[in-house]
């Protein structure tokens, strides 16, 4: 007996946080994502897998051991739903931002839809802004003059 359309469109998402995000093999995107992928609210990323192979760089980048643990995962239909805590030392630039060397964590809530085992569209949630802020916080401290 084989696996369900359901399963099967579970396992594609496992595959791309696994392999893809936490393995940094962005090469595997154009098997996981459709061509007119489209992430929701992602901002200007261009479409397809080479918008997410772009996004995925800079965010590796900026994070270079940057890892996401699926912490709850439940799928029906087309439709695959994930809470992530996401992880990652800030060693690289990133928006404006200089390295500043903190260990940080966010969490995030995506929704993906599937079609012929690929992933056609995302939407997501996450409080990565709070991050931000904290990154902005350390890098202004970090630059101000010490007093001896």
């Amino acid at each position: 007996m084989g696996m369900t359309e359901t399963a099967k469109n579970k396992a594609v998402v496992e595959r791309l946080v696994r392999d893809i995000v936490n393995g940094g093999q962005v090469d595997l995107l154009d098997e996981v994502l459709a061509d007119d992928f489209v992430a929701h609210g992602v901002g200007t990323a261009p479409a397809g897998p080479e918008g997410m192979r772009g996004l995925i760089n800079t965010w590796r980048t900026a994070f270079p051991d940057w890892q996401d643990h699926i912490e709850e995962i439940v799928a029906e239909g087309d439709l695959v739903v994930l809470k992530i805590a996401a992880r990652g030392t800030h060693d690289g630039p990133l928006l404006g931002i200089e390295p500043t060397g903190e260990a940080v964590e966010w969490g995030m809530i995506e929704m993906v839809r599937l079609a012929d085992g690929k992933i056609i569209e995302q939407w997501g949630y996450s409080d990565f802004s709070e991050v931000v802020r904290h990154l902005r916080k350390v890098a202004a401290s970090q630059s101000e003059p010490q007093s001896d």
